[in-house]
């Protein structure tokens, strides 16, 4: 009995430093979004101080619509330049979120199985049945985890291709 305390207390252990380590990652993938959100608000406040001088300096209506035409090219780039740095940071974070993740259902699932053995050993004789089944239950988590998986990992490459495309797109100029 003390056997499976031990795994029970060394797979617990586990779980809690399993914990700690995603909280870390996400202490620091916030410093970075926090990092690039100050980054985005510095420039944009600068962007308008800059604007303002320069419809303070604007003498006719000629030189009002050249300046606003100049300014929508900029503005695009540094928006496009933002949603790629806040999404970088975000896929980053969610890539550490999700190999964490595989790592620990891998884990639990081996030791699941594991225990199921060691168990259907100690059980008595027609019990086999049973076993059978929860080793078949826990297969077929197992399935449709990696299907769930599979599926995170083909939209967060569509998120990214569609990040790709509009970063391409330029405004229109009117």
């Amino acid at each position: 009995m003390t056997h499976g305390t031990d795994q029970l207390a060394a797979f617990n252990k586990a779980q809690m430093e399993a914990a700690l380590k995603m909280a870390e990652t996400a202490a620091e993938h916030m410093e970075k979004l926090a990092e690039v959100q100050l980054s985005a608000a510095k420039a944009v406040y600068a962007n308008s101080l800059n604007t303002l001088r320069q419809l303070a300096a604007v003498k006719d209506l000629g030189e009002l619509s050249n300046l606003s035409k100049g300014m929508a090219q900029p503005a695009w780039e540094e928006a496009t330049s933002y949603a790629k740095k806040f999404y970088n940071t975000v896929a980053a974070a969610q890539s550490q979120f999700a190999g964490t993740l595989e790592r620990q259902v891998a884990e639990l699932n081996k030791k699941m199985l594991s225990s199921l053995d060691t168990a259907m050993k100690a059980a008595p004789p027609g019990s086999e049945a049973a076993f059978a089944a929860a080793k078949s239950a826990v297969e077929s988590t197992n399935s449709v985890y990696e299907t769930m998986v599979k599926a995170a990992k083909q939209m967060a490459s569509l998120a990214e291709a569609n990040i790709a495309a509009a970063s391409q797109t330029k405004p229109t100029k009117r």
